[in-house]
Order: C-alpha cells, then sequence, then structure tokens
C-alpha cells in the first residue's frame, strides 16, 4: 500500500506543485520559488526510495508502474526541475509565477510519460506535457518567442503521428517480421531524430537559439529532452529487438551529429549567448545516441553517466547569468566541457566508456568522429573564455551569492563524478541492464 501511494505521490507531486504556483501568482514569487525546491528536492529523494516494479491498475487495461528506466528518467527530471528553479532570476516577479507554473505542470506530464504502461498514451503526454512551453509562456513573452513557438509546434505535429505508427506496428509484431521491423524503424528513427535534434533532423533548433526567452531554451534543454532520452530509453526497454535493427543508424547519426554539432557550436556568433549551447547540445546527443547503438552494458553506463552529466552541465549553464566575473566563465567553460566530456569532469567516464565500445565494435571512424567533436566543443568552450574576457558576452551583468554557491558546488560535484564515476555509476547500471543490453 505504500508502495503505491509512493508512486501516486510521484506522478501527483508536480502538478500539485505548478497548482501551488499558480495560486501564490505575482505577490508571493518568492513563496513560489521556496514551494518549487521543496517540491524538486522532495521527487528526486521519493523516486530514489521507491519500490521499483510497483504497479497500480487504472482503466481500459492500463497502468502506472515504476521501471528502473523511469526511475532513472525522473531522477534526472527532478534535477533538471532544481536547477532550472534555481536559475530564475529572483527579481523576475511578472513572469516568475507563470514559469514555475508551466515547467511544474509539463513535469508532472512528462513523468506520467515515463510511468504510463501504454506507449502511445505515454507519447500523447509526452507531446501534451511539451506544448505548455510554447502556448502557456507569460503573456510578456509570448511576442517573442512567437517563431520558436510555430516551429517547436510543427516538429510535435510531424513527429506524433510517426511514432503513434510505430508503435502500433511494434505491438502488431510477435515474432521476427523483417516488413514490419522495417517500417518500424522507418517511422521511430527519424521522429525521435526530429525530437532531440539530431542532425540531419536538427534544423528546429534553431528556434531556440537568439530570439527565445531564455526560460524557454533551458526548460526544453532541461526538462523537455531530458524526458525525450527517458521515452527513448522506454521505447527501447519495450522493443529491444529495436536497437538491433537500428545499430549502424543510431552509431552514424550519433557520430555525424557530435562532429557538425561541435564544429556549429564553434562556429556560432561569439556575441550570442544561446546559439552555440543549442548546438552543443545536438553534440552531446549525438555521443549519446551512439552510445545507444552499441548495444553494450558498459557503454548503456557510459550512456546514463553522460545524460547525467548533461543535467549537471545545463543547470551550471543557466545558472551563469546570474553570476559575474572569474565565476561565470569557470560556470560557462566547466558546463561546455562536461558537455563536450572532457577529462577530469563528468561526462568524460562516459564519453570513454562509449569510445572504448565503439573500438571494440570495430566503429573507428564513428569513435573518431565523436572524438573530435569533443574536440570542437573544448575549443568552444575556450572561444567564450575569451570573448566572456573580453566583454563580448551579451548576459546582464549580475552576481547572486546563492547562485555563485550552488555554480560551486555543481563544478566541484562535476570534478568529483569526473574522477571517481563509481561512486554513483553502479546505480546507473540496474536502469541499464534492464534495456537490451547483453551481459557482458
Amino acid at each position: 500500500m505504500i508502495d503505491r501511494l509512493t508512486l501516486l505521490a510521484l506522478v501527483g507531486m508536480p502538478f500539485v506543485a505548478g497548482v501551488a504556483c499558480l495560486y501564490l501568482g505575482h505577490r508571493r514569487a518568492g513563496h513560489a520559488i521556496r514551494v518549487s525546491v521543496a517540491a524538486a528536492l522532495a521527487l528526486v529523494v521519493l523516486v530514489s526510495v521507491a519500490t521499483v516494479d510497483i504497479e497500480i491498475p487504472l482503466v481500459a487495461n492500463r497502468a502506472l508502474t515504476l521501471k528502473a528506466t523511469a526511475q532513472f528518467g525522473i531522477q534526472l527530471l527532478g534535477l533538471a526541475m532544481l536547477g532550472f528553479v534555481m536559475s530564475l532570476i529572483p527579481d523576475q516577479t511578472d513572469d516568475l509565477a507563470g514559469w514555475l507554473a508551466v515547467a511544474w505542470l509539463s513535469l508532472g506530464g512528462l513523468a506520467l510519460a515515463l510511468t504510463i504502461t501504454a506507449l502511445p498514451v505515454a507519447l500523447l503526454s509526452f507531446v501534451g506535457s511539451t506544448l505548455l512551453w510554447a502556448f502557456a509562456l507569460p503573456a510578456a513573452r509570448r511576442a517573442r518567442a512567437a517563431p520558436s513557438m510555430v516551429r517547436f509546434t510543427a516538429l510535435l505535429a510531424l513527429a506524433t503521428p510517426l511514432l503513434l505508427v510505430a508503435f502500433r506496428l511494434g505491438e502488431l509484431r510477435t515474432t521476427a517480421t523483417p516488413s514490419i521491423e522495417r517500417m518500424v524503424l522507418a517511422l521511430a528513427v527519424p521522429a525521435f531524430a526530429l525530437l532531440v535534434g539530431v542532425i540531419p533532423l536538427h534544423a528546429w533548433v534553431l528556434s531556440l537559439s537568439s530570439h527565445t526567452p531564455r526560460e524557454m531554451l533551458f526548460g526544453i534543454l532541461l526538462v523537455v529532452e531530458t524526458a525525450g532520452f527517458g521515452l527513448l530509453l522506454r521505447v527501447l526497454a519495450t522493443h529491444p529487438w529495436i536497437v538491433g535493427e537500428a545499430r549502424d543508424a543510431l552509431v552514424i547519426g550519433g557520430a555525424l551529429s557530435a562532429l557538425l554539432g561541435g564544429w556549429m557550436a564553434l562556429a556560432s556568433p561569439r556575441r550570442d549567448p544561446d546559439d552555440w549551447l543549442v548546438y552543443a547540445t545536438v553534440a552531446n546527443s549525438g555521443i549519446v545516441l551512439a552510445g545507444l547503438g552499441t548495444r553494450s552494458l558498459s557503454a548503456g553506463v557510459g550512456v546514463a553517466l553522460l545524460l547525467f552529466a548533461r543535467v549537471l552541465a545545463l543547470v551550471a549553464l543557466a545558472l551563469a547569468p546570474r553570476v559575474g566575473g572569474v565565476m561565470r566563465r569557470l560556470a560557462t567553460a566547466a558546463g561546455t566541457l562536461a558537455l563536450a566530456g572532457t577529462p577530469g569532469l563528468a561526462g568524460f567516464p562516459g564519453l570513454w566508456l562509449i569510445i572504448r565500445r565503439l573500438q571494440i565494435a570495430d566503429h573507428s571512424t564513428a569513435s573518431l568522429a565523436i572524438l573530435m567533436g569533443s574536440g570542437l566543443l573544448f575549443a568552444t568552450a575556450v572561444r567564450r573564455w575569451q570573448a566572456s574576457e573580453a566583454g563580448g558576452d551579451a548576459w546582464p551583468v549580475e552576481d547572486d551569492p546563492g547562485a555563485r554557491r550552488a555554480v560551486l558546488s555543481l563544478i566541484i560535484l562535476m570534478i568529483v563524478i569526473g574522477l571517481a564515476p563509481q561512486l554513483i555509476a553502479d546505480g546507473f547500471a540496474s536502469a541499464m541492464r534492464d534495456l537490451y543490453f547483453p551481459a557482458e
């Protein structure tokens, strides 16, 4: 009974927090922040101690269940939400309550997408929750975000029917059926490539740079894309044969995204505070997908470590505008280097596991492309440091003591994980073992 109540609390807590933020409104923005921080911390703790494989029956033979992959995804979502809350600038009281409500209600639907057993319903929950970032924006930000909203909505409108048909065909496959398998791949691969912005289906990510409110940018990169990878892991766990058929597509597409994403991040305008970041996440997504394509438990742990490092890096980058001087440059550099998998920082252990497995599987060209993409992101970090030092950074000048402490803590945590990944790797292994990875 307690286990079921815990699962209900996990799914219901984000909705309660969102309603609370709406109730507190503009006049009590400080209370909304405190409620959000407490709820994010409680969500991470609750999902970490929750019992896996507990099921709550729903209507029409559907159910809520907390699998290991869903537990991992919600842990990342809780950390991402905590970082999003901390990144909000406290004096923006006109927009603060609106952003918090959007974020929490969206996270509730995304958590539901990771726990509900039916993949079509999970996808619709994911899409509906994602659309909140486009159509529930605070009124003052809607006009500025209009181009992003249109492109983002078009992306979801294109990807949703492809995945719905793919899921239905996947249900019809009872034994190895080459014709059905090829059709599922033809639909699912481009759909997920659109959702996570993989090259060459990455054009929509351009709409997230330059003219998009920073809250929407980091909300999508932190919360929505984290849930998108969680949904992808769910699909692979439900239909493990997919990765065997799509192995080459994942490795090649991931390597290409890592290389070209790193190049475009380096080539982004020096004075644009966001454009390079969008492409850095494209490169990081490519490394993750290549790791999934190896179909290996060790590389799977590397994927989990990379996703965890990605959340930490994006939180540090989201906090960077709230600190000044050297600390801002350190936050930008550490976040970018973690996305690149630079030695000594979180991200490197995951990158190393993936590269090693690619070489064992005779994908030397892919591993070289990923290493080159990582090097380009390293060069991007150097370039951004120089731009900040020369006063070329377009972010507003601010210095929040709380944000400064948070950035310092994140940098220390990224270094600790980079040097001693075994502290957390064992916990990720159980989630990855539930996927398609064979024992090694």
